[in-house]
């Protein structure tokens, strides 16, 4: 454990010393303090934007899985520099391991990302969520950038690759806004997509919505794990 919180601070300083990296950590900050403090003087200022309050919780999703992809997404850009500069293979043969690089390059800040989304989310929700849905929502939109970030590294081989399909991977979110915007039953052929169900969980409140997000999320990084371990 004292080597995984070793290699945890070595990834910090990593960030923190790397401008791009740090401004990316701050987005989730920038956009909660607009929903806390600009969306409501908009909306009093342009009263007929409470006509569309249906879509809100769109907003309030948005803002869940922000946070969480934004960390991921800085980690994993510091694990594909890693990775050009052949430090990770160093790594991975100390004590520490490829399972220990990892945890402490992408579970350890998904951690905490889940987290500070919940806080985020709690303080600057515009929908009025509970605190119970904010919390599920915050834990499956943190999953869901899990699959976002192993995409990436198990298919990027560099940095510059990685940033390219950064766009790709945030594919996954996609669905958070199917089941509003179409109300049919048309709507489950984005079924398949693990966002897909968490909208549908916060617009029905119904548990067992859960369940197919959290399969098919732990499909996907499976299978992308196993991928991504084959290459360091």
């Amino acid at each position: 454990m004292n080597q995984n919180i070793i290699s945890f601070k070595m990834f910090i300083r990593n960030i923190f010393s790397d401008g791009m990296l740090s401004a990316i950590i701050c987005i989730p900050l920038i956009l909660a303090a607009i929903y806390r403090f600009v969306f409501p003087l908009i909306v009093q200022h342009y009263p007929m934007l409470k006509d569309f309050s249906l879509y809100y919780p769109i907003l309030d999703l948005f803002l869940a899985i922000m946070c969480p992809y934004m960390i991921c997404f800085a980690s994993v850009l510091v694990v594909l520099d890693e990775t050009d500069m052949k430090i990770n293979r160093y790594i991975t043969i100390t004590p520490l391991g490829k399972k220990g690089y990892l945890i402490s390059r992408l579970l350890i800040p998904v951690l905490f990302a889940a987290i500070v989304s919940f806080v985020l989310l709690s303080f600057c929700s515009v929908s009025d969520m509970s605190l119970w849905t904010t919390f599920i929502i915050s834990i499956l939109a943190t999953i869901l950038s899990v699959v976002a970030a192993m995409i990436i590294l198990a298919y990027a081989g560099n940095k510059v690759e990685g940033m390219a399909l950064a766009k790709v991977s945030a594919l996954v979110m996609v669905g958070l806004i199917i089941p509003f915007v179409i109300t049919d039953s048309t709507q489950y052929v984005f079924s398949f997509f693990p966002s897909f169900w968490i909208a549908k969980f916060l617009i029905s409140n119904n548990y067992w919505f859960i369940l197919p997000t959290i399969f098919l999320s732990g499909g996907l990084i499976y299978i992308l794990y196993n991928r991504y371990s084959i290459k360091i």
